[in-house]
């Protein structure tokens, strides 16, 4: 099983939403439990992306690599 971290870089193995996409680059910013985590994706720029209002976003173990 892996082991994830807080402040953890991740890439994505799915789309999480139209602006979250596969193969994006992401932070862990909170571990919610074993299994689900909240992220945060910054643009080169170093302004998150947002989506529907949402900065950080739900990703689980399976949407990682």
């Amino acid at each position: 099983m892996k082991s994830i971290q807080q402040y953890q870089i991740i890439v994505l193995t799915r789309d999480i939403n139209p602006v979250i996409r596969k193969g994006m680059q992401g932070t862990i910013i909170e571990i919610l439990d074993s299994e689900t985590f909240e992220a945060e994706f910054v643009k080169e720029d170093g302004v998150n992306y947002e989506f529907e209002g949402n900065y950080t976003f739900t990703i689980k173990l399976l949407d990682i690599n």
